[in-house]
């Protein structure tokens, strides 16, 4: 990767300040990783180029920027995480649609719909099916 100048830099840490999240900053600037931008926000590299360094817990704990969509790994958009979940039949008790046959629609592997529905990912959505499962059933003797 090209080490960014420092006019650019100084841009990246204006835009983080003013509550950009770095994924989103490194979509603008598609030729530098979401790391570089972070590395270079927080100060771990470039720390003598001018503009404010922002604070490791700027976002209190909780690292939004890897949430949803915004993750640089993201393979489903919130649209498409919602529709999955809102595939649960109430009267059968079980998912309409096989989490295989989602991971087919959708490009992504089964994995990637399996820990949506158990609520691994995208839990922040709150959904109430995430982490569903089909109640045991007796078996008549």
């Amino acid at each position: 990767m090209p080490k960014p100048p420092g006019d650019l830099v100084v841009k990246w840490r204006n835009l983080a300040e003013e509550g950009y999240l770095y994924a989103e900053i490194a979509r603008m600037y598609p030729q530098f990783s979401v790391d570089q931008v972070r590395h270079y926000c927080l100060g771990h590299t470039g720390r003598r180029i001018a503009g404010p360094v922002q604070r490791v817990d700027r976002w209190y704990g909780s690292n939004v920027w890897l949430r949803g969509a915004n993750s640089p790994h993201a393979e489903l958009t919130e649209s498409q995480a919602r529709k999955v979940l809102d595939d649960w039949d109430e009267e059968a008790d079980r998912w309409k649609t096989p989490g295989a046959e989602w991971a087919r629609k959708l490009g992504v592997s089964p994995s990637t719909i399996y820990m949506l529905r158990r609520g691994e990912t995208w839990s922040f959505l709150d959904h109430p099916n995430q982490g569903r499962k089909p109640k045991k059933r007796r078996r008549k003797r």
